[in-house]
Formats: C-alpha cells, sequence, structure tokens
C-alpha cells in the first residue's frame, strides 16, 4: 500500500512522517531503514512491502508546497 506523508521531523534517530490527508496519523521509522536522502518538510510516498520500504520524494509537490509556505509568510509579515 502506497501513501503520502510528510517528513516532520528527525526525532532520536526516528524519522517522523504526517500522512498528508490526515495529519494526526504518523509514521515513525528508525534512520537507519531509510536509504534515501530526506530533509525536514519533503512530501514523499511510502510503500510498505515483505521486506519493509520503499521510499519516493515527490520533488514537485515538495517544491510547490515549499512556496506556498513561503508565499504564506510574506503576506504576514506584510500585514504588519
Amino acid at each position: 500500500m502506497t501513501k503520502k506523508y510528510t517528513l516532520d521531523r528527525i526525532d532520536d534517530g526516528f524519522y517522523v512522517f504526517l500522512k498528508r490527508d490526515d495529519e494526526s496519523e504518523q509514521l515513525i521509522i528508525p534512520l537507519e531503514e531509510v536509504k534515501v536522502n530526506l530533509n525536514e518538510g519533503d512530501i514523499v510516498e511510502i510503500e510498505t512491502n515483505e521486506t519493509g520500504y520503499r521510499f519516493e520524494v515527490l520533488k514537485e509537490e515538495t517544491s510547490d508546497m515549499k512556496g506556498k509556505v513561503s508565499n504564506l509568510l510574506e503576506k504576514l509579515k506584510n500585514k504588519k
């Protein structure tokens, strides 16, 4: 099964992912089980299978989301 998550943080040897459509649902995976380079805020597709996990960084979605967040921050700064 494949689901989309956002990497929320790296905490005490674990990646903490939040499910894209329900951020109250977390997926916690030990660092050694992730074989790709991830950064906080990355949107990833994670597939679970019999051998573990398969990760795909969704670069375009991550870039779009970072752009939206940046625009929102600029709007907030300019309201003062």
